[in-house]
């Protein structure tokens, strides 16, 4: 299939070069960008290929998301927390950790379809994921990817581990790592944050990381509590 953009002004994300053209896109492996001047006529279309006119539109590289947590999608509109949190560390017990414990495996895919919609209608077509759900970790990473994959976002995943919800949980997080990254799928090892993360998560995550040649991916010094 080939997508073409005529009369598209396209702005070269390295140069910022403007230019007035027609584009060619190639889906699969092999694919890419060409400049044209014209599109095909409809007689040389296949079944499959598309014509979309820009005219007055900007077209340009699309955007990667480098940190998200997209089981964050489902509070908007949620009731205010108990109290107003006075610094970091409320922020997370009275919202976040509230949300994500409450979480199961229907409303994790919900929350990456939502997600996911919402980037692309902004240009975003990668995403790096940090998710957490304590009590819905085994299989939640193939969850959030194949919702990922319904839309066509590409991915980076992993499960934030920590010990802030005891041994089976940090256990859990680090099985769920393992299989993902086991399957054949891309990811990183996933930790919360030093102040939730003990020595022993700490190398136990470490030698997942090697044992799959990825990297962690960790907050840090987000807050006092978390530099102390």
């Amino acid at each position: 299939m080939t997508l073409y953009l005529k009369n598209a002004n396209y702005l070269d994300a390295e140069t910022l070069e403007l230019r007035n053209t027609h584009l060619a896109i190639e889906q699969g492996p092999t694919g890419g960008l060409t400049f044209r001047d014209s599109t095909p006529s409809d007689s040389e279309l296949s079944a499959q290929d598309r014509v979309v006119d820009c005219r007055g539109r900007l077209v340009t590289r699309s955007f990667a998301c480098g940190h998200h947590h997209i089981y964050s999608t489902l509070a908007r509109g949620m009731p205010a927390p108990p109290r107003i949190p006075a610094d970091f560390l409320e922020v997370l017990e009275y919202i976040w950790w509230r949300v994500d414990k409450r979480l199961d495996r229907d409303m994790i895919e919900a929350s990456a379809l939502a997600a996911a919609l919402h980037m692309a209608k902004h240009g975003v077509t990668f995403c790096v994921d940090h998710h957490s759900s304590p009590y819905a970790i085994e299989g939640s990473l193939e969850t959030i990817a194949r919702a990922f994959e319904k839309i066509g976002l590409g991915h980076l995943l992993c499960y934030e581990i920590s010990c802030r919800d005891g041994q089976g949980s940090m256990k859990a997080g680090l099985s769920e790592t393992d299989a993902y990254l086991s399957s054949g799928r891309k990811g990183h090892v996933g930790l919360h944050a030093s102040f939730t993360v003990d020595d022993d998560l700490l190398e136990k995550s470490v030698e997942l990381a090697r044992k799959h040649g990825t990297g962690l991916h960790v907050h840090v010094a987000e807050a006092s509590a978390d530099q102390e």
